[in-house]
C-alpha cells in the first residue's frame, strides 16, 4: 500500500517514541513514494539524448573557438614577426638611408616596447693602408636626412654621449670580405642612417677604393602585434582546456561497455531528488502544555436501589421489556459517539508521548489523525 510523506510528519518529528514496527511502516512508505518519484526509463533516456546532444554542440562550439583564436594570434604573430627589409647605396665614402617613420608604442627613451632595429655591413673593399680604421654606424633621430650639417652636429654628439635619439656603433679595424651585425631600438619617430669607413682623425677613408654592402630590418609591429597575439594564444590554451573537459564528458556517455543503461537511469534519477531537494520542514504540530488531567471518578461504590412497593410475586424485569410500542429512535447526537466507541473498540491506540496517541487499523496501517484523550477517558481527534 502506497502512502504519501507528508502523512508520515508526525512520525519524522518524533522517531523517538515509535516503535521498531512504526519505523518499519514509515521507511516502507518512503521507499515507495521514492520508487513513484523515479522517472521512467524512457523519460531518462531522453533526457540522456538531450544531454548528449547539448554536450556534442557545446564541444563543436569549443573546437571552433580553438581554431578560431589561434588563427588570429598565429596572424598576429606573423605581423609581429614580418621584417621591413631595407637597404642603403653606397656613395661618396657613406651609404646613407632615410629609414622614414618608424611607428610603434613606444614612449621617448630606452624601454621595452622599443622597435627593434637590425643593420649589416659587409665589407666589400677597402684601401690598403697602415693606418688605424673604424667601420662608424650611425642611426640618427632627425627629420631632414640631406642636411650635412644637422648630421655632422648629431654624429659628434652621438659619439660623445650615450644619447637615444642618436645612437652610434662602430668596430675597430674592419677586415675586407667580412660582415658586420650591428643592433639598434628605436622610438617613434623620422630616423636616418649612416654607415663609413673613416682614420683616427675622422677623415674618410678613400671613397674609389671602399665598397661597403648596407642592408637593413625593421620590426615596427613587433609590440602593436605581439602583444595581442598572446592575448589570443591564451583564449585558445583555454579554450582548448575547457574542449578537452567537454569531449571526455562525450566519451564517457559514448562508452556502453563503461556505463550501462541502468546506471544512466539511476544516476539521473539521483540528479532529479537532488535538484528537486525537500519542500520544506515539517510542520510542528502543537499539543497539550503537560501531561493528560487525570479523570475523577466516584469517591464511593454505587447506593442500592431499593424496589419500589408492589407485589411480591411479580418477577423483575428490565425496564425495556415493560415498554409498549416501537423502540426509541436513538438521538443523532448519539450515534456518531457510538460509532466512533465501536470503531475504537476495534482499533489500538498506540502511546506517542505527551498526551498523543496513534490509531492503529486493523491491517497494520495508522489513521493519519492524531488522537487525545478527553476526560471520560475516550480517544477523540486532537485539534490544532
Amino acid at each position: 500500500m502506497l502512502y504519501d510523506n507528508r502523512a508520515f510528519e508526525v512520525l519524522i518529528i518524533r522517531p523517538q517514541f515509535m516503535s521498531e514496527g512504526e519505523v518499519a511502516v514509515a521507511d516502507e512508505a518512503t521507499e515507495e513514494s521514492s520508487i513513484l518519484e523515479t522517472p521512467s526509463i524512457a523519460e531518462v533516456d531522453e533526457e540522456n539524448f538531450e544531454t548528449l546532444a547539448s554536450l556534442q554542440e557545446a564541444l563543436k562550439k569549443s573546437r571552433w573557438n580553438v581554431f578560431m583564436f589561434l588563427g588570429i594570434a598565429l596572424l598576429m604573430f606573423a605581423f609581429a614577426l614580418f621584417p621591413m627589409p631595407m637597404d642603403a647605396d653606397f656613395e661618396y665614402g657613406a651609404a646613407q638611408k632615410d629609414i622614414g617613420f618608424v611607428w610603434g608604442p613606444s614612449l621617448g627613451g630606452e624601454d621595452f616596447m622599443d622597435v627593434p632595429y637590425e643593420v649589416t655591413v659587409g665589407v666589400d673593399r677597402l684601401p690598403a693602408t697602415t693606418e688605424n680604421t673604424t667601420l662608424e654606424i650611425y642611426v640618427l633621430q632627425i627629420d631632414d636626412c640631406t642636411d650635412t650639417e644637422i648630421i655632422s652636429e648629431a654624429q659628434s654628439t652621438a659619439r660623445l654621449t650615450n644619447s637615444h635619439e642618436y645612437q652610434y656603433d662602430f668596430v675597430k679595424l674592419p677586415v675586407e670580405g667580412k660582415e658586420y651585425i650591428f643592433d639598434f631600438n628605436l622610438d617613434m619617430a623620422q630616423y636616418c642612417l649612416n654607415a663609413k669607413v673613416v682614420y683616427d682623425n675622422g677623415e674618410v677613408v678613400d671613397p674609389s677604393n671602399t665598397n661597403l654592402k648596407v642592408t637593413g630590418k625593421l620590426w615596427p609591429n613587433q609590440v602593436i602585434a605581439g602583444v595581442p597575439g598572446l592575448f589570443f594564444l591564451g583564449l585558445s590554451s583555454f579554450a582548448f582546456i575547457g574542449a578537452q573537459k567537454v569531449g571526455k564528458k562525450v566519451k564517457s556517455l559514448l562508452e556502453d561497455d563503461k556505463i550501462t543503461e541502468e546506471q544512466i537511469v539511476l544516476e539521473d534519477a539521483r540528479k532529479q531528488k537532488i535538484s528537486q531537494g525537500p519542500s520544506g520542514p515539517p510542520k510542528p504540530v502543537v499539543g497539550p502544555g503537560g501531561s493528560p488531567q487525570p479523570v475523577s471518578g466516584p469517591s464511593g461504590a454505587p447506593k442500592s436501589v431499593t424496589p419500589s412497593s408492589g407485589p411480591a410475586n411479580v418477577a423483575s424485569t428490565p425496564a425495556e421489556s415493560q415498554r409498549s410500542g416501537p423502540p426509541l429512535a436513538s438521538s443523532p447526537q448519539d450515534s456518531p459517539q457510538e460509532n466512533s466507541a465501536e470503531g475504537q473498540e476495534s482499533s489500538i491506540f498506540e502511546d506517542a508521548g505527551n498526551g498523543y496517541y496513534y490509531r492503529k487499523m486493523d491491517d497494520g496501517s495508522y489513521e493519519q489523525t492524531i488522537y487525545v484523550k478527553d476526560q471520560s477517558g475516550q480517544y477523540i481527534p486532537h485539534e490544532s
